[in-house]
């Protein structure tokens, strides 16, 4: 764990305990055995009891934000990779795999972003004219403009189907963070 990682908790321990319970803390690895796990119960009451009593005496108490996280670009990313030292090792699989859903989505909203700038620069791409200049749509009207079509021939991309998806991802997205 980097410096970072523990100042942040050191801050939580700073505010929710007290000098005497950081003793007792240091005091605790000079017990015997056998004492050791009543006073570790000791010592979590006296960390509950006072965590307690500031919040009810000062309930705004509160750790300072950390400015890295009130980045957008860094916020849950960041937020991921502070907790994977904390993990065990399939928890840390779990947030890498969220990490790498969410990195995705971002992806997929900067292509979403870059098609539509395309469609805005060069809309006569997406009309349905095309860059073959075919009007027909195999065959149907109103289908899949001859741009995507191209597009989907590129690697069996369904960019119709996928630009479809994004719209009801961003939909889904935009409405959670409402």
């Amino acid at each position: 764990m980097d410096s970072k990682h523990s100042d942040r908790v050191m801050a939580f321990d700073a505010l929710f305990t007290t000098n005497h319970i950081q003793m007792l803390k240091l005091l605790l690895s000079y017990m015997e055995p056998s004492v050791q796990g009543r006073l570790a119960v000791y010592i979590k009451f006296l960390e509950l009891q006072h965590t307690l009593q500031l919040v009810q005496k000062h309930p705004t108490a509160s750790i300072p934000l950390c400015p890295e996280l009130a980045r957008p670009e860094s916020g849950l990313t960041g937020l991921l990779d502070e907790m994977m030292p904390f993990c065990s090792p399939s928890e840390q699989e779990n947030l890498q795999n969220i990490r790498n859903l969410y990195r995705n989505w971002e992806n997929m909203q900067e292509m979403m972003q870059m098609l539509e700038m395309l469609q805005e620069i060069s809309p006569e791409l997406f009309s349905g004219g095309g860059m073959s200049g075919n009007t027909e749509n195999n065959g149907e009207s109103g289908g899949a403009p001859d741009f995507l079509n191209m597009l989907s021939g590129l690697g069996g991309v369904d960019m119709a189907q996928m630009m479809e998806t994004m719209q009801t991802m961003q939909g889904i997205f935009n409405a959670n963070n409402e």
